[in-house]
């Protein structure tokens, strides 16, 4: 039965019914009359199947299965192709929507602020009494980074992306202007020849990426979405806290930074070398240097006031004429064409700076290359330079830029200016402070075995790379490449080294001796230049990550050491954690961690900042970032708040500016709420006898999960068969491989072990344990009565359970069980059976604690979606099946069309893991 029909639901539905249609007229025009019907038979039989009375249901499923198995070859491709774009479409209207509906609300001045809003989230703190002073001194000291990643599955291509995105901004100038006849048929025709273009474009990948791509791709984002939106919030967030508390905010701070793996995670990846992590630093700061370069000339061009009508400060025309002294070539460049206008003057010596800085940066960069052996570096868009060149004083670190450019922001409000160029002064000043010279700080990412390789070998006297042995040389290279790269344009470059795979404080003591040995070590303060992190990822290392924080605080090394860099970080990981125990225990313990660490660093006198490893999937850490947040334990945000946001997330989250601006007041709103203890909890009394209860049903939940997945003889016979694994680590998705090192299930990274169970739809990663803890809860005597107590006040374990409720919405045993066919026949009857039961016990549970006869009855926009989804995918998932036999058979010729159902699955499921 499909979900009712809303009405506010009504204009994606016309939508996604135009891009359908448009689809179809490609089809027709680009294949014929003959895939049109037979991909409308299919759609149909697909639908049907789903949708129609019970007594055809099982009828429509066969035919569609024979029609499906019996597809001519040359017709298996087009029709899977079909689909995928299909998806693609109802993904970006689905987009808009949410885009549509967040403006409907801006719109409405009598509606209710939207759910997760900033402006919600002020409206709350006034609710709950908090003053706003503190509101505001909880702003100006709020620490939250974004670290944007690569994703070893990412499916879609960019040149793909970038087409949708051209439908999106067609779609939205449809929706927001009052077009004339022509001007919407010619918007029309446009939205076509994408689609078009779309379906001439080959979805696979030739070749997998390289890193230098994958920094490419993550620069996009920055540069096209997020570099205009980080000046925004600072604004955004004043207007909700006037409109809240009825007074200006007046407070200056950075909410939100940049930050990023790309270029720099050798965590499994060889390709990530010193000399590849050493040109993405030059990278991310040449592509920086040029948008602040074109920022700094169009405010220039901006600021044309006049000495004639607005008097500067004395002191502003004094560091002019300092300029001037420092620079006498700029000054007599440009002295003539700013004559009489101030700030167009400062401005043009601020352009002339940056320009050097920037011809610096990729004369440096251009010198390592070629001292590596990998030629000139193609950055795609050309960089309009100034007219003429000019010597000028290269900047040294942003903080002289941001002196500068305080100095034009102030001088312009006390010259009487504050509305004629001030406000875009501070909007560059605000780039600066949250980004620096490049477009996102670069984080390094290490396993901590080859940062204690390095360091056995430098205590050993071996301090020459070519003395090590090749782990530990490449860590020790690429940190004296930090090095260098701090001595030439700041500490900011990359000033943090995530260890991953952390056991003991050995791990984060040797890579401070490695910091140090390769000139990272500041004598002054006596502590690194860079912060080192531990990333717990494994059950032993979260359980013991109490100890090694209290002996790390204590050690008379490091201790002096953090105390000078300010805070303590530690990330979480909760992919591994997931694979090992499974989702309730990997919860139990990243809860369990978050309550300790923050009490252990605070006895010690030092504040903590948990990072968050998320992926996309809840199997990962995923789910509303919103409720997750008010979710995690108290005490455990204050303010600060780090979380990683991977390559298949930057998609659904950040596409278009308004979607990317909605996904950071989400999250910057559960950082106030929490840190502020605005969001609802239990009380203390109950919330340990809740805690208690949900260790209790985590245990019972890692019993069954590694029972199956590490006991069970057979497991890993049955995943081998029924999942396309194998063909995932043949797709050219991403640069890094799907396993960290050759070896079994132990040695294959989360995030591909989440796609392939994602693929077949059993998506057991997300949920299997969960209906037997809830089960052995449950026979308790008033353990049921409990469990639903928890669901009604306890955010933690609502979040849990709301998330585990999406992925039983998605996932489909029915379809599951044709790909279970694919087994031997031992090892299917060993596992199969078992996956289905705990499905559906887990199913049945849900449904006793929410009330609701039908998952996601409280979701109904979730429940629309997967329910839209559904009747499209199962084609593909029947296709890939039959494809999977034919290729293991020794059919090679099905390679690519397999590759391509790999694409559209996860299109359909909108995730690869």
């Amino acid at each position: 039965m499909p979900p009712r029909r809303r009405e506010v639901d009504r204009p994606l539905r016309k939508e996604v019914r135009l891009l359908g249609r448009l689809l179809g007229e490609v089809l027709i025009e680009q294949e014929g009359e003959e895939l049109f019907a037979l991909e409308e038979r299919i759609r149909t039989l697909a639908i049907r199947r789903r949708r129609g009375p019970s007594e055809g249901r099982a009828h429509a499923s066969a035919e569609l299965s024979k029609l499906l198995a019996t597809l001519p070859h040359d017709r298996i491709e087009p029709v899977i192709r079909a689909f995928t774009v299909y998806f693609r479409l109802v993904n970006l209207a689905e987009q808009h929507h949410r885009i549509r509906r967040a403006r409907a609300y801006a719109r409405d001045p009598g509606a209710r602020p939207q759910r997760g809003s900033l402006e919600a989230a002020m409206r709350a703190l006034k609710d709950a009494g908090v003053p706003a002073e503190r509101v505001r001194s909880a702003l100006r000291s709020l620490d939250v980074t974004l670290t944007l990643t690569a994703h070893p599955t990412e499916a879609a291509r960019r040149t793909v992306l970038e087409k949708l995105y051209r439908i999106a901004k067609n779609l939205e100038e449809r929706d927001r202007c009052h077009l004339t006849p022509d001007e919407s048929a010619s918007k029309l025709a446009e939205i076509r020849e994408e689609i078009t273009a779309v379906w001439q474009t080959d979805e696979v990948r030739r070749d997998r990426p390289t890193v230098g791509d994958e920094v490419k791709n993550v620069a996009w984002y920055i540069e096209e979405i997020l570099w205009d939106l980080l000046p925004e919030l600072p604004a955004v967030i004043g207007r909700a806290f006037e409109a809240a508390y009825g007074e200006p905010l007046d407070a200056e701070f950075v909410p939100l930074r940049i930050h990023s793996w790309v270029g720099a995670d050798m965590d499994g990846n060889p390709l990530v070398l010193p000399a590849v992590l050493e040109d993405a630093l030059f990278a991310y700061r040449i592509r920086g240097l040029r948008r602040l370069v074109r920022a700094a000339r169009e405010l220039g061009g901006a600021l044309s006031q006049s000495l004639r009508h607005v008097t500067p400060p004395p002191w502003f025309i004094a560091s002019i004429e300092e300029d001037a002294a420092a620079m006498p070539e700029v000054a007599a460049h440009f002295g003539p064409r700013t004559e009489g206008e101030p700030w167009r003057r400062k401005l043009r010596f601020i352009e002339a700076r940056l320009t050097a800085t920037l011809d610096h940066a990729e004369h440096g960069r251009a010198e390592a290359r070629a001292r590596s052996g990998q030629g000139p570096a193609l950055e795609g868009r050309a960089f309009v330079r100034p007219e003429e060149p000019t010597l000028a004083v290269p900047y040294r670190e942003p903080s002289e830029l941001e002196r500068d450019l305080a100095l034009v922001a102030d001088s312009l409000r006390a010259a009487g200016c504050a509305r004629s160029g001030e406000r875009r002064a501070r909007a560059l000043l605000m780039r600066v402070r949250a980004l620096g010279f490049a477009l996102a700080e670069l984080e390094m990412r290490a396993p901590a075995e080859d940062a204690r390789a390095a360091a056995t070998a430098i205590a050993e006297g071996r301090v020459e790379p070519a003395q090590m042995s090749p782990e530990a040389r490449r860590v020790f290279e690429a940190l004296q490449r930090i090095a260098a790269a701090q001595r030439d344009s700041g500490e900011s470059s990359c000033r943090t080294l995530v260890l991953s795979m952390t056991q003991s404080e050995n791990d984060i003591l040797a890579a401070l001796a490695c910091a140090k040995a390769a000139g990272l070590w500041d004598e002054a303060k006596s502590c690194a230049r860079l912060d080192v992190v531990p990333l717990f990822e494994t059950l032993g290392a979260l359980n013991d990550s109490a100890r090694i924080l209290r002996a790390l605080l204590a050690h008379p090394e490091y201790r002096p050491h953090v105390l000078a860099r300010g805070v303590q970080e530690v990330m979480i990981g909760y992919s591994d954690s997931g694979k090992e125990v499974g989702l309730l225990a990997a919860s139990a313990a990243l809860r369990r961690v978050q309550e300790t660490l923050p009490k252990i660093a605070a006895e010690a006198g030092l504040p903590l900042r948990v990072f968050h490893g998320r992926g996309e999937s809840v199997a990962r850490g995923g789910g509303p970032a919103h409720q997750a947040l008010l979710a995690l334990p108290a005490g455990s945000v204050g303010g600060r708040y780090k979380a990683t946001e991977q390559g298949e997330a930057l998609d659904h989250k950040y596409a278009r500016p308004e979607l990317a601006m909605r996904t950071l007041e989400l999250m910057l709103s559960g950082v106030i709420l929490h840190t502020l203890g605005a969001q609802p909890r239990p009380p203390a009394a109950s919330e340990l006898r809740y805690s208690a209860a949900f260790d209790e049903l985590a245990e019972t939940g890692r019993r069954v999960y590694r029972g199956l997945v590490w006991e069970e003889p057979r497991f890993v016979e049955f995943f081998t068969a029924v999942t396309p694994i194998d063909e995932i680590a043949r797709l050219p998705l991403g640069s890094r491989p799907s396993k960290r090192r050759a070896g079994g299930l132990e040695s294959l990274r989360a995030i591909p072990w989440v796609f392939a169970w994602t693929q077949n739809r059993a998506i057991l990663p997300g949920w299997y344990g969960v209906g037997s803890g809830l089960e052995a809860m449950g026979q308790r005597p008033e353990g049921a009565e409990l469990l639903k107590e928890m669901m009604a006040s306890w955010p933690f374990f609502r979040a849990v359970i709301d998330n585990v409720e999406m992925v039983l919405a998605k996932a489909d045993m029915t379809i599951f069980a044709g790909y279970a066919e694919l087994a031997p026949d031992a090892a299917r009857k060993a596992v199969a059976p078992r996956i289905i039961a705990e499905y559906r016990l887990t199913r049945s549970w849900l449904k006793r604690l929410t009330g609701n006869r039908r998952l996601l009855e409280g979701n109904p926009t979730l429940q629309r979606s997967i329910s839209l989804r559904n009747p499209y995918v199962d084609p593909l998932s029947f296709l890939q099946v039959e494809l999977l036999r034919a290729s293991r058979g020794g059919d090679s010729g099905r390679d690519r069309s397999l590759l391509l159902t790999l694409n559209g699955i996860a299109a359909g499921m909108r995730n690869t893991g």
